[in-house]
C-alpha cells in the first residue's frame, strides 16, 4: 500500500517526475510507471489502498478525460484527495471544491516555499513521513557532514589566537571557528587578521562567532551589536553566527521571533550566511528551559532556512542523557520539515560528546578543547595540558607529519608541540566521525570510543540513541 498515489497528465510527465522524486525521500509514492501488466485493473487496485491522492492540475491535464476519469475513481474510493496546480491552472470542471496548492516557480528543490506548502498539507494528512537525508556536505561550502571546527579565543586557553591559527594552518585543517571578541580593534587582532588571511588562502573554511560566549564569561557589558557591525566588516569569513545577546522568553514564538529579527537585522553587515543561535531562559533554580528549544528551532527554521542553527551545549540540559534528550527532540521536530535542517552545537569539542551527539541528530561541532588540554590518542580521553610529556611517544607516531617535525624542533614551544599533537588526533577524529556515518555505523564508533562499560551505561541512560 503506497502512501500516495500521484495522478498526471502525460504531457506533464517531467514536472511529475521532479515531484515523484522529492515525494518518495519521504513517503511511498505509486504512479502510473510502476504498472507491471494490467493497467486498468492495477490503477484501481492501487488507487483503493492509497492513504491519499496528489493531482498534478495544468492548463493540458484539466482538460484529459483519463486525468479527469482517475479523480472521479479516487474520489468514489475515498482516499484523501490534494490538489496541486503545476502552472496555475484550476482543476478541471468539477474538482474546484478541492483547496489547490500552487507549484508555479518551483525550482524542483526541497526548500522552495511553494514544495514547502505542499509538504505541510501532506504531513497532515500522513504524519509520519521518513525523516530527510543529511546531505554530504553543508549548503555553499565544501565542509562534509557532519564537521568540528576547531576553535580560537584568547579565553581560557594555552595558545593566543594568531598562533593557533597558525598552527591549523600548518595542520591543513579544513574549519575553523575564531570569535569576534578577539577581531575588534581594542583588542590589536592585526597579527589574527593576518593570520585568518593566511589560513584562508590555504582552502580553510572560517566561520566567525558572534562574541557573546566571552562577553559572557567574563561578564562585560561592553560588547554590542556594533562590535559585531566592525568585524564583519573587517575580517575574512565564510559563514558566521548573528549577535546572539538578547532575552529570551517563555514563549517559544516570541524567542523565535527575536532570533529572527535579529537575524535579518545582521544579514545588512555581511554577505555570507548568517544563522541563528538559539537561547532559552535560564530557570530560577538552576539549568535552562529546554522543553521548548524543539518549537523554536522548528519556527527559527522556517522562517529563516539557515544553513544551520546555532545550539549552545550547555542549554540542552544538565547532564549527558538530557542532553541526547532535547537533541533528539529536536532533530525530531526539525524532521517535520521539506528540507534538512543542520544544527550546530557551540562547544562541543569533548570527542565523546561529539559522538554521542553526532548519533542525537547534531551534525555540527566546535570546541577550544584543542587548546586547552592534551588528548590521549589511544583512549580518547582529555587530560591535563601539562601532561603532554606522558604522551610524546603517540606524537611520534602521528599521522601529520607537522606534529612529528614539531616534536623535536627547539624552535617549536610546549604549547606549540600541544597544539600539533591535538590537531592530529582531532582531524583524524573529524573523519572517522563522518566515515562511521557514511557506513550507517556510528553505534560502533561511539563504543569504540566511549568502551564497552561507558556504552552500555550511555544506552541505559538514553533512549532510542541507536534506533533502540
Amino acid at each position: 500500500m503506497a502512501d500516495i498515489y500521484l495522478i498526471y497528465g502525460r504531457e506533464d510527465e517531467a514536472s511529475a517526475a521532479a515531484v515523484f522524486e522529492r515525494l518518495r525521500a519521504r513517503w511511498t509514492v505509486w504512479w502510473d510507471r510502476m504498472v507491471k501488466q494490467r493497467f486498468v485493473e492495477e490503477i484501481a487496485e492501487e488507487l483503493g489502498r492509497a492513504r491519499c491522492v496528489v493531482v498534478l492540475w495544468s492548463q493540458r491535464s484539466r482538460v484529459k478525460d483519463t486525468v479527469v476519469d482517475e479523480v472521479r475513481l479516487a474520489q468514489r474510493l475515498g482516499p484523501t484527495i490534494v490538489s496541486v496546480s503545476l502552472d496555475g491552472a484550476e482543476p478541471a470542471y468539477g474538482f474546484g471544491g478541492y483547496s489547490t496548492t500552487g507549484l508555479l516557480g518551483w525550482d524542483e528543490s526541497e526548500e522552495h516555499p511553494a514544495y514547502a506548502a505542499l509538504f505541510a498539507r501532506l504531513v497532515s494528512i500522513l504524519p509520519s513521513p521518513e525523516p530527510p537525508t543529511r546531505p554530504h556536505a553543508l549548503a555553499g561550502t565544501r565542509l562534509p557532514l557532519p564537521t568540528l571546527f576547531l576553535s580560537v579565543s584568547s579565553f581560557e586557553t594555552q595558545l593566543v589566537p594568531a598562533g593557533a591559527v597558525k598552527a591549523l594552518a600548518l595542520a591543513r585543517a579544513p574549519a575553523v571557528l575564531v570569535s569576534a571578541w578577539d577581531l575588534v580593534p581594542r583588542r590589536k587582532p592585526d597579527a589574527l587578521l593576518a593570520a585568518l588571511r593566511d589560513y584562508r588562502a590555504t582552502g580553510g573554511c572560517i566561520l566567525l562567532d558572534s562574541g557573546n560566549y566571552e562577553a559572557t564569561r567574563l561578564s562585560t557589558k561592553h560588547w554590542r551589536v556594533e562590535d559585531l557591525k566592525h568585524v564583519l566588516s573587517s575580517a575574512p569569513h565564510d559563514l558566521a553566527f548573528a549577535f546572539d545577546r538578547f532575552e529570551p522568553t517563555r514563549s517559544a514564538r516570541r524567542t523565535a521571533e527575536k532570533i529572527a529579527a535579529t537575524v535579518e537585522r545582521d544579514s545588512a553587515f555581511t554577505t555570507v550566511p548568517l544563522m541563528p543561535v538559539i537561547h532559552v531562559p535560564r530557570l530560577s533554580g538552576g539549568g535552562y528551559l529546554v522543553d521548548i528549544l524543539p518549537e523554536v528551532a522548528l519556527r527559527v527554521a522556517e522562517a529563516l532556512r539557515p544553513v544551520m542553527i546555532g545550539l549552545p551545549e550547555r542549554e540542552l540540559g544538565a547532564g549527558i542523557a538530557q542532553r541526547v534528550a532535547t537533541m533528539q527532540a529536536i532533530r525530531g521536530a526539525l524532521d517535520r520539515l521539506p528540507f534538512y535542517q543542520p544544527v550546530h552545537l557551540l562547544g562541543t569539542g569533548n570527542p565523546w560528546t561529539v559522538a554521542i551527539m553526532a548519533a542525537a541528530g547534531a551534525d555540527s561541532f566546535d570546541g577550544l578543547e584543542w587548546c586547552r588540554v592534551v588528548v590521549d590518542h589511544q583512549t580518547d580521553r582529555l587530560n591535563h595540558f601539562q601532561h603532554f610529556d606522558l604522551f610524546t611517544d603517540q606524537t611520534a607516531f602521528a599521522d601529520l607529519m607537522v606534529a612529528r617535525e614539531a616534536l623535536t624542533d627547539d624552535g617549536v614551544d610546549f604549547a606549540g608541540k600541544v597544539a600539533f599533537h591535538n590537531a592530529d588526533y582531532f582531524l583524524r577524529f573529524d573523519q572517522q566521525l563522518r566515515e562511521a556515518v557514511g557506513r550507517n555505523s556510528l553505534e560502533a564508533f561511539v563504543t569504540g570510543k566511549l568502551g564497552r562499560a561507558a556504552a552500555e551505561k550511555l544506552e541505559r541512560v538514553t533512549k532510542g540513541l541507536f534506533g533502540r
